[in-house]
């Protein structure tokens, strides 16, 4: 595990990729397979439903560490600290589920204790714009926003915006870096 450790940089953070029950989640593999030669140390955790939408021994291939999906409270998921989080792709259920503070999958937990933790966190919504108009997923986004979470734009008529995500993860880097470098004595 790598973390924010004084008198030291951060060479290789940790962020954490939760994948929920949609199409765009099977690329997620690759996405990380891309963190990982970017010097990222990518986990891979995906929601119930969106571990049906990826094949996970290819997904610990490409990200060097097992998928996760399961949550056991008598059988603690180990995973290192993450320096971040992002929920690419994020459906309505997982959105609004955690602007309800509701942490019933370990992908909700995951990105629930992040935010808790202050950590940067980034969702990329995928669904229809039936969903998108509801008005709890309005009121969601909204908390969440006020919490300090991030929204990237995205559009299902559209190809899934992995070249967006990987810029902003990019930049978050840039700031745990020179963040790290300024706590130096």
């Amino acid at each position: 595990m790598i973390s924010l450790t004084r008198g030291r940089s951060i060479m290789r953070p940790v962020v954490h990729l939760v994948g929920c029950g949609t199409r765009p989640t099977e690329d997620l593999p690759d996405f990380a397979a891309a963190l990982r030669i970017a010097g990222w140390e990518p986990h891979i955790i995906a929601s119930p439903m969106g571990q049906r939408f990826m094949d996970t021994d290819h997904a610990a291939g490409c990200s060097g560490q097992p998928v996760r999906w399961d949550l056991d409270p008598d059988d603690p998921v180990s995973l290192p600290e993450a320096q971040a989080v992002a929920v690419a792709p994020a459906t309505f259920n997982t959105i609004t589920k955690l602007a309800a503070g509701i942490a019933d999958t370990l992908a909700l937990a995951v990105t629930a204790e992040a935010v808790g933790a202050g950590l940067p966190v980034v969702v990329v919504p995928w669904m229809n714009s039936s969903l998108t108009n509801h008005p709890q997923y309005d009121r969601a986004v909204r908390t969440l926003r006020a919490w300090g979470v991030q929204f990237l734009p995205a559009d299902q008529s559209r190809p899934f915006p992995w070249t967006l995500l990987r810029e902003h993860l990019d930049h978050v880097r840039t700031e745990l870096v020179h963040a790290s470098e300024s706590a130096l004595p």
